[in-house]
């Protein structure tokens, strides 16, 4: 069931970064929560009160927290999927055509759509693209896609709309994350770094984010409702967030082994960046990118 209401709270909120980790001064706009995906590692299944979406129907007051938040950060980059997918429900909803409006105006604030769906219908009848609007998927390796994210479109039809999405003229952008790790992880994510290679402009990709499998401890019984889950394969510890997370070797051999990839099949020139991270790592993986907040906001901007 579907319920309306209105938001009572702000909108537009920094996102939330562990203490320790580095924040890439990233911003969120919940329009609406609850997901129609059943993801192994989705932390909403921890979070919210019940998966049923909520959508909030006084999204028009988003101008005014625009205007305010963009006289405090110079490079503003935006977006929704933090409390569900962005396209998931938007045959509904249709909000994508409303936030197009909105920032067609805040030209010189970047906004993400970030997904896994396949919904993007309303985003290719537009003529005329704007430069400030990224489309991004969450990508994983076809056998995390089958055990781990259930009800979500395969990695065919992900790869099939990013790039009509790509070839209508938007940016595009990329979510490693969870990298996850299980047997076969090197061999199944060289071949997805190979698939991607295969359809992506390196010239139209915005970003492309790594994040390695964390969670709290409060989501272990739902992700032991998954008879075929991996998510335990790897050495978990509990990290300075308080989140279960692979032991600090793992996840350096996790984004060493990806990035270079990535930059060895695709470009070098991408803008890679970490997720729930600590400066340590930053400085190990990506050591030309000082690990602050307002450095990686402005190397991310890619207007």
């Amino acid at each position: 069931m579907i319920k309306y209401t209105t938001q009572k709270g702000k909108f537009i909120k920094h996102c939330p970064c562990s203490p320790e980790a580095v924040s890439c001064g990233y911003y969120n706009i919940n329009l609406h929560t609850g997901c129609p995906f059943n993801c192994s590692y989705c932390i909403l299944q921890a979070y919210l009160e019940t998966k049923e979406p909520v959508f909030f129907t006084n999204i028009n007051d988003i101008k005014k927290e625009l205007e305010e938040t963009a006289k405090t950060t110079k490079y503003l980059r935006i977006g929704t999927g933090e409390l569900s997918d962005s396209l998931a429900y938007d045959y509904k909803t249709e909000y994508s055509e409303k936030i197009l409006e909105l920032f067609y105006e805040f030209n010189n604030i970047i906004f993400e759509f970030k997904t896994k769906s396949i919904n993007i219908k309303n985003l290719l009848k537009l003529k005329n693209i704007p430069k400030n609007i990224v489309v991004s998927w969450s990508l994983n390796t076809e056998f995390l896609i089958r055990n781990e994210e259930l009800l979500t479109p395969n990695l065919e039809r992900r790869l099939n709309a990013l790039k009509q999405i790509q070839d209508k003229g938007f940016m595009v952008g990329i979510h490693f994350d969870p990298i996850i790790y299980y047997k076969d992880w090197k061999k199944d994510y060289t071949d997805l770094i190979k698939k991607i290679s295969k359809i992506i402009k390196p010239e139209q990709i915005a970003w492309w984010s790594l994040g390695a499998l964390r969670f709290p401890y409060s989501l272990k019984k739902h992700i032991l409702k998954f008879e075929n889950s991996v998510l335990f394969e790897g050495e978990l510890i509990k990290g300075y967030d308080n989140k279960y997370r692979y032991f600090k070797p793992l996840r350096y051999e996790l984004f060493k082994i990806i990035s270079n990839e990535i930059g060895n099949t695709i470009s070098n020139s991408i803008r890679l960046y970490l997720c729930m991270e600590d400066d340590e790592m930053w400085n190990e993986i990506l050591p030309s990118i000082k690990p602050e907040e307002d450095y990686i906001n402005n190397y991310l901007y890619c207007l």
